[in-house]
């Protein structure tokens, strides 16, 4: 089954954390942002409060001054520092001079009203004239009693302004927030990454294992939740250990045996058959007992080779590639010269010195042997066995018949498992390949049919090359 990476524990842990720390982060902006308001809200209330008083004794000395002032009089612009009147500007407080944010009304305990800031509007606010805070469509005001209720100062601020000040108080604390959490996910990602290096080793490790490696993990720099498992893997393959080996050498044992038997009742039975006259009643029964006792003696062959596959390595004894070709011609002449049935094989040798690999002789050995005898019993008689090295380190052995369905195909490298077209063999050709490929990290494909063809079966042993 193919790698997922969205279900891989970095990613899942990069998209919790990621979640877990934007959503309090949010959360705790807004709280933030929330207090924010609220003490920005009190603070421009006390601003309003303060430049009431404030500005009450110079008003005072202003009226004096002025006696008494009039609804027309203007205080001086702090910006340009003189009285504006009607030939000044409309009175709007659109005029931009400056970044003075408050205006003011003066007025008299009946209303009257004696004196306006520079950019306060000339109608009155609605505000009444008693002391607090009044809220307008458009303005926070705060009137300020004086002298017994014969003066009201009504100090006014835009709410816009407010607005303003609020957005660019939560933009300045929230445009950091969102640049950095592109900088959070990559340092997440660096640090999980780094985290979980322990983790990924055990998984290589435990993916490299096959049958013929069931030896412990090392566990030396893993973190303690790591290594629990690491011990717990490593208990299960001494398990496994042990129960392989005790089948291995059950397997090989019962095997080697039977050989013997299996031998001195061969001999026994072909000088039977010498001995019998032809024609003899007996004859018959004797020629296939001597039949049963070749493919018992077969087959005792093939459990041992299945042992030997299953506990031994079978890489290289150096360690590094060796010349294969030797061999492979070794094992197709042998073949040819003990006469098998149909042993019709064509051998394309002009690649053979380039056949090279990291794997024992004996075993590659074998895995030709068998891949070429399969061929050769399940392949059709009137077409040859054809072998061909392709890229140095690929054999392919390819024959005719018919093909066979996809569903055997799949079965074809279990234990006895036999095409359906033929089953005078073992079953075990196909599964000893098997197990010695997968020892030496080397590939065997099974294809039907041929490519390039209509019919026919073949092996492609792809070995491994250091």
């Amino acid at each position: 089954m193919g790698k997922n990476p969205n279900r891989s524990l970095q990613a899942i842990l990069t998209r919790r954390l990621t979640l877990t720390v934007g959503v309090f982060w949010l959360a705790g902006s807004v709280l933030a942002a929330m207090t924010m308001y609220h003490e920005m809200q009190e603070a421009f209330d006390n601003s309003l409060v303060t430049t009431a008083y404030r500005y009450a004794p110079l008003i005072d000395e202003y009226l004096k001054d002025h006696k008494g002032g009039s609804p027309k009089e203007v205080l001086p612009s702090p910006a340009m520092g003189e009285i504006l009147t009607d030939d000044h500007g409309d009175g709007d407080g659109d005029e931009e001079l400056g970044e003075d944010y408050l205006m003011y009304h003066v007025r008299d305990g009946g209303g009257r009203l004696l004196l306006r800031s520079f950019n306060a509007e000339e109608e009155p606010f609605e505000a009444p004239l008693v002391e607090g805070f009044y809220n307008e469509e458009d303005f926070r005001i705060y009137s300020a009693v004086l002298m017994g209720g014969q003066r009201v100062i009504q100090v006014a601020e835009p709410l816009e302004h407010r607005r303003e000040a609020l957005m660019e108080s939560v933009l300045a604390q929230f445009l950091p927030i969102a640049l950095l959490i592109p900088v959070v996910i990559i340092q997440l990602i660096v640090v999980l990454r780094g985290g979980l290096k322990p983790i990924k080793r055990v998984r290589d490790e435990i993916e490299e294992r096959g049958e013929g490696n069931l030896q412990p993990l090392e566990q030396d720099e893993a973190p303690e939740e790591i290594s629990t498992i690491v011990t717990a893997v490593n208990r299960l393959m001494a398990k496994l250990e042990a129960a392989l080996s005790v089948e291995r050498s059950f397997t090989a044992n019962s095997a080697h045996e039977l050989r013997t038997p299996i031998a001195v009742a061969l001999a026994q039975t072909q000088r039977l058959l010498a001995e019998l006259p032809a024609g003899h009643a007996a004859r018959k029964r004797a020629v296939q007992t001597e039949e049963a006792l070749k493919r018992l003696s077969r087959l005792s062959e093939k459990l041992l080779q299945l042992a030997r596959a299953e506990s031994s390595g079978g890489f290289s004894p150096t360690g590094h590639n060796q010349d294969l070709g030797p061999t492979l011609n070794l094992v197709v002449e042998d073949i040819r010269r003990a006469g098998m049935e149909g042993a019709h094989i064509r051998f394309d040798a002009d690649n053979l010195a380039t056949l090279s690999a990291n794997i024992d002789l004996d075993a590659f050995a074998i895995c030709m042997r068998n891949l070429i005898e399969n061929a050769l019993k399940y392949g059709g008689d009137e077409e040859p066995v054809d072998i061909r090295v392709v890229e140095g380190h690929i054999v392919q052995v390819a024959n005719g018949g018919a093909p066979v369905s996809p569903d055997e195909l799949d079965q074809l490298t279990t234990r006895f498992k036999r095409s359906s077209n033929k089953a005078d063999g073992s079953g075990l050709g196909l599964a000893i390949v098997e197990a010695i490929a997968r020892n030496t990290k080397a590939e065997l494909k099974l294809y039907s049919p041929r490519p390039d063809h209509a019919d026919g079966f073949m092996a492609e042993l792809r070995l491994h090359q250091s």
